[in-house]
């Protein structure tokens, strides 16, 4: 229930952004001695639930970008024996390799990779007792997944597609990118 609050909410304040006044904003693209420091958020499709994410990305040069990147989804698994509640955080290191010449303005095109550290816990959420002997705690450990996306600017407004898979995310995400 909160996983869909939070989820709510942040659709609510990207909705909100894209209604407001984007003049200001530059293009967000890496261009030749370019630089630009950026806040990615947006929500996602997974087969682990919907994914909600926000990242920090800063140009390190002309095709190079790092940053971090921090996610989290929840679902639930239902199955003869009772309902499982399973919820997923990670939060990485990313960096991506911009293809400038290959995209025109308004667009970036990017691969990358990402190392990450992601935990996993469950609990039982059915009536009765739990069958088994879960004790509660997390399952979690690091890992490196990879990363295809682009961006495109419309009247100032930047939107993020990005293709992950791996241990992070390991789905599709769709949100927004805004210069910092």
């Amino acid at each position: 229930m909160a996983a869909r609050k939070s989820g709510a909410v942040l659709v609510l304040i990207l909705l909100s952004l894209l209604g407001s006044d984007n003049s200001t904003h530059a293009q967000v693209r890496i261009e030749s001695g370019g630089r630009w420091d950026l806040i990615n958020a947006g929500l996602g499709m997974s087969t682990r639930g919907l994914p909600v994410f926000i990242g920090l990305e800063q140009t390190v040069d002309d095709h190079i970008s790092a940053g971090l990147i921090g996610t989290f989804q929840s679902y639930r698994e239902s199955g003869s024996a009772g309902t499982w509640a399973h919820q997923f955080y990670g939060v990485g290191l990313q960096g991506n390799y911009h293809f400038i010449e290959l995209a025109p303005a308004p667009y970036d095109f990017f691969a990358g990779l990402t190392v990450a550290w992601t935990a996993h816990s469950f609990r039982w959420a059915g009536t009765g007792a739990a069958p088994g002997s879960y004790d509660g705690s997390a399952i979690g450990g690091t890992g490196l997944s990879a990363q295809i996306g682009g961006r495109y600017t419309y009247k100032g407004t930047t939107f993020l597609l990005q293709l992950d898979g791996g241990t992070l995310t390991s789905g599709f995400l769709a949100g927004l990118s805004f210069p910092l």
